[in-house]
């Protein structure tokens, strides 16, 4: 398993069938199969075999093996980018091997991902903290190239934080550390990352293309392409850009990394005059962008592990009264006293508590603020494109734009859509006004995102006065006195209750 995880692995793939194993063979199976697949760099699946891992072991209380079982599911919804729940099982594992802290590589493993976790949240400061801790256990393990690919992920947030300075030292610390090839080709992507983000083209694009030439982990390799034609499109030059972004998208890649190869794709479509082609890449890059605001609305892992504390601390006073109750009765008064403490200390992590489903609550806001900001960053990109062409030309783009980011012509996509951003607002009208046409529902959903006026009217295919029209039709389906009165009516209905 240490030396050939490769070997490992195809022993333990042609062994007799799993299902004449015993339970307690089954469990071991699973654990060992899912570490040659992380040892062997391989996708982790099926989550069948982990998951009775986990049951078996949870049953049998076995924490050290419980905790690596939920350690390899957390990894598959990792994967997975469902971030809240691989959270809630990092620290499951957390709660079951942190106590001892005998397994340093175990728990190194779970600081970084829950790093990552936190990186991609944009929660910097506490990606820095769970990164440092992963590089403390890893030392303490005494794996010094696991312990390099962390010192990298401290220099990428500060990247992140615009700290190119500080960034590239600790770069240059990891390459100090070790010679290992994997983790030269990750230094070198992210050298020519730092250069990349610091508008230093030239060395950005060196370094870019050095990490081309070492092995990858992962989407790493999807990662240098992507940034190498985006580094080629900032500089016009569109074939190229266009060649490492089709590239890309031939390996493993995270939504973001697709999102900006599409957006790559389009705009040099765009360039070209290809507005069919266009079309095509602007489908695929809004797919990656709903997938990618899905990840964005997620709650943090900071208000997780606020929740998992709160709900352990709880739970352990709850079992330390019931314990109290039979063990010590006569100690009754003592007892009630040390409930009324423990109740009014309770209270501030109730609070916490209500304040961390008040974050889960205003995700749906965010839904809102995060349309019309993709809308805003597609018009920008197609800006210069947009003054040199002809009025038909640029009617026809906004109705592409549109119609990508709002799926207006996909009448099941767009009531999707819409209900999730405004409180389920078309089941709403539609259920209180049945006389109520799809074009009249399309028009209250663009009124509520404030989309201009002509380019409503592009997009319902109406003429101005045809939309005051339309809107004088509504007001007497919706049984008001004046059209002022939709304005307010629905605002009512979209707001969060």
């Amino acid at each position: 398993m240490e030396t050939s995880p490769d070997s490992a692995l195809h022993i333990l793939q042609h062994m007799q069938p799993i299902k004449t194993l015993s339970d307690e063979n089954k469990a071991m199976y699973g654990l060992l199969y899912f570490q040659a697949l992380e040892k062997a760099n391989k996708p982790l699946k099926p989550d069948s075999l982990i998951k009775f891992s986990i049951n078996y072991y949870s049953t049998h209380n076995d924490n050290p093996r419980l905790a690596t079982s939920y350690y390899y599911n957390a990894k598959i919804l990792k994967s997975a980018q469902r971030f809240d729940d691989a959270t809630l099982l990092y620290l499951k594992a957390l709660d079951l091997i942190e106590s001892k802290k005998e397994n340093y590589f175990l728990l190194g493993k779970i600081y970084s991902d829950m790093g990552d976790i936190c990186l991609i949240q944009l929660d910097y400061i506490e990606s820095l903290n769970k990164f440092q801790e992963s590089i403390k256990q890893f030392n303490k393990a005494n794996n010094k190239i696991e312990a390099s690919y962390r010192i990298i992920a401290i220099g990428r947030v500060y990247r992140f934080l615009k700290d190119y300075k500080k960034a590239y030292h600790y770069y240059h610390l990891a390459l100090s550390q070790t010679s290992d090839s994997l983790v030269l080709g990750s230094v070198f992507q992210e050298i020519g990352l730092n250069y990349y983000w610091a508008k230093q083209y030239d060395s950005a694009q060196y370094f870019l293309r050095k990490s081309l030439s070492f092995p990858y982990k992962g989407t790493n390799y999807a990662i240098r392409c992507s940034n190498i034609a985006d580094l080629f499109f900032d500089r016009d030059q569109y074939d190229s850009a266009y060649l490492y972004a089709n590239l890309a998208l031939k390996y493993p890649a995270t939504f973001f990394n697709q999102r900006d190869c599409y957006r790559i794709l389009a705009n040099t479509e765009c360039s070209r005059g290809d507005f069919k082609k266009v079309g095509f890449y602007m489908s695929k890059y809004q797919a990656c962008t709903d997938s990618v605001r899905k990840v964005e609305t997620q709650t943090k892992t900071t208000v997780l592990e606020d929740i998992h504390q709160s709900t352990q601390a709880a739970t352990k006073t709850k079992q330390y009264l019931i314990v109290l109750a039979w063990i010590f009765p006569i100690l009754i008064v003592v007892s009630l006293i040390i409930v009324f403490r423990l109740r009014q200390r309770n209270k501030g992590k109730e609070k916490r508590l209500e304040e961390a489903e008040m974050q889960i609550s205003q995700k749906q806001s965010l839904l809102i603020e995060s349309l019309l900001q993709k809308i805003e960053e597609a018009r920008t990109s197609q800006a210069i494109i947009y003054k040199k062409s002809t009025p038909a030309q640029r009617d026809e783009m906004i109705k592409i734009m549109y119609d990508n980011y709002l799926h207006v012509n996909d009448i099941v996509a767009f009531k999707r859509l819409m209900n999730r951003t405004f409180n389920n607002l078309i089941i709403t009208l539609e259920s209180n006004y049945p006389d109520i046409t799809y074009k009249e529902i399309v028009w209250c959903c663009l009124f509520l995102l404030n989309v201009p006026t002509p380019e409503m009217s592009l997009i319902l295919d109406n003429q101005l006065t045809g939309l005051y029209k339309l809107k004088q039709r509504l007001t007497q389906k919706m049984h008001l006195k004046s059209s002022k009165e939709i304005d307010v009516l629905l605002k009512t209905l979209s707001e969060i209750k």
